[in-house]
């Protein structure tokens, strides 16, 4: 598949064999968020990932992980019907 943009490069986990990054795709026509991978079952995904590892579209930023999710506490409230 071919490509004509590839911008932002972070690693996608923290074991750094994924890199998320955002692709223009020739048949897209526009940017869309993309995971490379070196393993990828496709040519283009491991061409991305590879060019990325050689800074091709700058230095790949750190893995940031997501965020904890905000746990809420059970309410023992009754609301009392009128």
């Amino acid at each position: 598949m071919n490509f004509s943009k590839i911008t932002s490069p972070q690693w996608a986990n923290s074991e750094n064999t994924m890199i998320d990054c955002v692709v223009t795709f020739e048949i897209i026509g526009e940017p869309v968020p993309f995971t490379a991978n070196a393993n990828d079952t496709e040519a283009h995904g491991r061409e991305i990932f590879a060019r990325c590892m050689a800074g091709e579209f700058g230095e790949v930023a750190a893995y940031v992980p997501p965020p904890e999710p905000i746990k809420e506490e059970p309410t023992t409230e009754v609301i009392q019907q009128p």
